[in-house]
Formats: structure tokens, C-alpha cells, sequence
């Protein structure tokens, strides 16, 4: 997952971090000393993380954007100009833009704020009560060039904390010195607390992964987070991945299809040799990934008690592909047209076909015999297969080609999708339609009904307008004085 590292460039920070210390120097200075040390630890275990730094003030400097360049992001760092008051409500803003723009609001992303505490408003942040700070999931951590008691005195860690509960709790409050420690080099026991701040939040996270007699360690990447079920039964118990991740069966890429997912991760070999050994050392997870490559099938992997994954072979090129573990949502039932993960089996153990012939009907879906029928005529929208799907965007367009007389069926059916769309969180459909019903606008013939165009051009302007009007919200047919 990317990552920021923010330096607060506020006046405050050219103060001396000790001023009875022989050797002086500015809290600017083991500021940047800081996001240099978490260059270094970033770009040595997590090759492949992009990483931005910014420096704030009464305004917010991008120093680098997202890059993998080490160079460029400590050259960007060297050139920090000093502002005057750091402003936290201007950083969160730019933020929730710079991030969203980069990387969606679903993937997480850390923020590492290097300050002295003058950064925190109590004024501004009552401003934000009831929101969270940021629109994409985000762990905020305050690496503070300062002691814990002069935080507690000064107020900011009460801020600090304030700010990390509207973050929904996800963050800490690192002081990196304590006045206790002057008989060490303030830069050197400022350097040794990033060290284990990094040992502990920004860790390499690995696991044994095994089927049956067979097994490797691998490292997985970015590190799996904790999750609740969203069970009610279970929704106070937090889940963590275990050690050993055990696969409990494979499974055809056709009967999995797309299940939703709480995040996706690379899992990389971890070579108990060294490097120039590694070739000649034989690992299982090498063996399993070409075999799901080569049979298009994916591992069903038991992380926890009652939380599964899937392990794959995704390609981003035609050259290289990876090993990718999904991790599902914690629960039994998190794949609901494969059942219960408990009550699968081999397919061996199906009984047999009297007749001989094979069965035409598929194992998975699992299915009820009432739910056989098209998804347009069933109480509730399934879209497991692409055919479902294409059935209901036909038959809209099929009304929409009889319009004004199907005007009933042709709003009805819109609505039905559009609120299937919006629960399965299917935006860009909606803005498919909306361009499918424009396309319709320009090819009805010349002998088709006036009222036909303005319903059509009506409907493609409110698909598009109601995204954000929720569920309940209702497109109503355009009232005209046609007779």
C-alpha cells in the first residue's frame, strides 16, 4: 500500500531541540532526518510501495508525488522551506484529494505525520466533529520531535488523540526523545525511536503456507489487517491471519467467478538460503503457482476460524504473472453461491450419474429450485453469471425501443437496476446505461414518437444526476402534453 510522510514546516519546528545540549539542532532537522530513516526502511523491505512526501504549514507542499525514485523523494526532502503556522484541517483536505485522486478511496493508505505538536487547532478541529478525517482508509501516526511530557503540557497530545478517534482509532502518538536521554546524541536516540516505530507498524508480515505434506514460507504483501465479521453474532470478535495458512481444497476459476473481497495481497517466497542458492532450493509455492496457472484453478486457503481466501495466478502482462491471495470476508458463508465452506467436499465424493452421461447442470451456483428462472423475473437481482446481467440491460433497451407505449415497464425495470447497481456498488453501470440510452436517443427513426426522445434523453440524464440520491430514490416518467 502507498504511503505519505508528511514534515511539518512550520516556524515552530526551527527551534532547538534541546537547548542545553552542546551540539544543537532543529527540530527541522531531526524531522527530516526522521522521513529519511523511513525512506530507507520503506524501499528496503517493501520494494514495490510508492511513496509521496509533503510538508505543511498554512499550506500544503508537495515535495514529491508517488514514485518508487529514492533519489527524487530525498532531494525533495532537502529542499524544505519554512512556513509559518502549520494548518491540520488544510493538510486532511489536501489529502483526501491527493490520495482519492491517485489510488480510489478503498485502498489504504498510511499517513506519517513528523511534527512537533504545533500542528493540532483545538478551535479547527471542533469544526470537523462527526466526520472522519479522511475518505480512503488510513492509519495516521504523529512522529513527534518532542518529549511525552512536553506533549501532555503543551496539549497536543490530547489533540493528537482527538484526532486519531475521528480516524475511527486507527493511529498513534510516537515521542521520539525523552529529557531523561540527554546524556545520548538527541539525533541518535530520535533515530533509534523510528526504528522500532518502523520494527512494529511496518513490517514484513509472513506465514507458512501449506497443503497437506507439503509447505513454504511466504511473505505476504502489504501486510493483512484485522477484521470484524460482519455477523451480529460475531461483530465484536476482531480476526487476525494466522500463522500457518492451510489450503483446504482447489476450485474451478468458472465456480468462483468474482466474490467479493476485503483486500488483495502479493504472496512472495521468503528464501531460507542465500541469494545465490536460492534457484537450487525447491519451494511449494514456485509448484503451486504454475500449477493453478496451468489448470485455472484457484486454492481455497483457511486463514482463521471461520475466515477463508483464494489463492490465484494473476498475470499483468503477458510475460509475468503473480501469486495473489484474496482475502474474503470473515464468515462461512462469504462466497453465498458456493454454500457453506464446511460442507465442501471433493467432487469425487458426488454421487455418481445413474444414466452414465454427464449432468449438464453445473455444481456451483448453488442453487434453489426457485431461483432457476431469469433474473428479471426473480424477487431479488442476481448478477453471479454475465448472462444475467446482459438479460436485464436488453430488456431495457427492448422497452425503450416501444417507448411511450411500454413507458411503464420501461421505468420499471429501470429502477429495478438502478438500485441493484447502487447496492453491488456498481457505479460505472449506471453511467453504461446512461450512454446506452443516449446511443438509443440518436438512432430511433424518423417515424418514432416525439415523446419516445425526451423520455429516452429524460431517463440518460437522471441515471447519471441520482447516483448519490440512495436507493429510495425513484425516476419518474417525464410528464408531456403529447396526446
Amino acid at each position: 500500500m502507498p504511503v505519505v510522510v508528511v514534515v511539518d514546516s512550520s516556524l515552530s519546528m526551527c527551534r532547538y531541540a534541546l537547548e542545553a545540549g552542546e551540539v544543537k539542532v532543529t527540530r527541522l532537522q531531526l524531522a527530516e532526518d526522521c522521513a529519511v530513516k523511513i525512506l530507507d526502511h520503506v524501499t528496503s523491505k517493501f520494494k514495490l510501495e510508492h511513496i509521496a512526501a509533503l510538508s505543511i504549514s498554512s499550506e500544503v507542499n508537495l515535495l514529491c508525488d508517488f514514485t518508487r525514485d529514492y533519489v527524487a523523494l530525498k532531494t525533495g526532502l532537502r529542499n524544505i522551506n519554512v512556513g509559518d503556522k502549520a494548518d491540520f484541517c488544510a493538510l486532511t483536505e489536501y489529502l483526501n484529494q491527493f490520495v482519492v485522486k491517485t489510488w480510489g478511496r478503498m485502498q489504504p493508505c498510511p499517513v506519517l505525520i513528523i511534527t512537533d505538536g504545533g500542528i493540532m487547532s483545538n478551535k479547527k478541529l471542533k469544526l470537523q466533529e462527526g466526520n472522519t478525517l479522511f475518505e480512503f482508509p488510513c492509519k495516521l501516526h504523529f512522529l513527534c520531535v518532542k518529549s511525552f511530557q512536553c506533549l501532555k503540557n503543551c496539549g497536543s497530545y490530547d489533540l493528537f488523540q482527538e484526532a486519531i478517534k475521528k480516524n475511527n482509532e486507527s493511529g498513534s502518538i510516537i515521542p521520539l526523545y525523552e529529557l531523561t536521554q540527554i546524556d545520548t546524541s538527541i539525533s541518535a536516540v530520535v533515530s533509534a525511536s523510528v526504528v522500532k516505530f518502523l520494527n512494529k507498524e511496518m513490517k514484513n508480515f509472513e506465514a507458512t503456507l501449506s497443503c497437506g505434506n507439503l509447505s513454504s514460507r511466504v511473505s505476504i504483501f502489504p501486510t493483512p489487517e484485522e477484521h470484524k465479521s460482519p455477523s451480529s453474532a460475531l461483530k465484536t470478535k476482531l480476526y487476525s491471519i494466522d500463522d500457518e495458512l492451510k489450503i483446504v481444497g482447489f476450485l474451478n476459476i468458472s465456480d468462483v467467478r468474482n466474490p467479493p473481497v476485503l483486500s488483495r495481497h502479493l504472496l512472495l517466497p521468503v528464501n531460507p538460503v542465500e541469494t545465490e542458492q536460492a534457484s537450487l532450493v525447491p519451494s511449494f509455492s514456485v509448484v503451486l503457482h504454475g500449477s493453478l496457472k496451468m489448470e485455472n484453478k484457484v486454492a481455497l486457503v483457511k486463514l482463521s476460524s471461520e475466515w477463508y481466501g483464494i489463492v490465484y495466478s494473476w498475470a499483468d502482462s503477458k510475460t509475468k504473472s503473480n501469486l495473489v491471495l484474496s482475502i474474503l470476508p470473515v464468515g462461512l458463508n462469504s462466497i453465498p453461491w458456493l454454500g457453506n465452506f464446511n460442507h465442501l467436499a471433493p467432487a469425487s465424493f458426488l454421487p455418481a450419474n445413474p444414466s452414465g452421461k454427464k449432468s449438464a447442470v453445473p455444481s456451483f451456483p448453488v442453487q434453489s429450485k426457485r431461483f432457476t428462472k431469469r433474473s428479471y423475473s426473480q424477487p431479488t437481482v442476481a448478477w453471479t453469471r454475465a448472462t444475467g446481467l446482459q438479460t436485464d440491460v436488453q430488456k431495457i433497451l427492448r422497452s425503450a425501443k416501444k417507448l411511450p407505449e411500454k413507458s411503464h415497464v420501461f421505468y420499471k425495470d429501470l429502477n429495478r437496476l438502478r438500485r441493484a447497481a447502487l447496492s453491488f456498488g456498481f457505479h460505472g453501470l449506471l453511467d453504461g446505461i446512461s450512454s446506452l440510452l443516449e446511443r438509443e436517443c440518436t438512432l430511433l427513426p424518423g417515424t418514432a414518437h416525439p415523446e419516445a426522445t425526451l423520455q429516452l434523453s429524460h431517463a440518460a440524464r437522471e441515471l447519471k444526476s441520482t447516483i448519490n440520491k440512495g436507493h429510495e430514490h425513484t425516476i419518474e416518467p417525464l410528464k408531456t402534453d403529447f396526446k
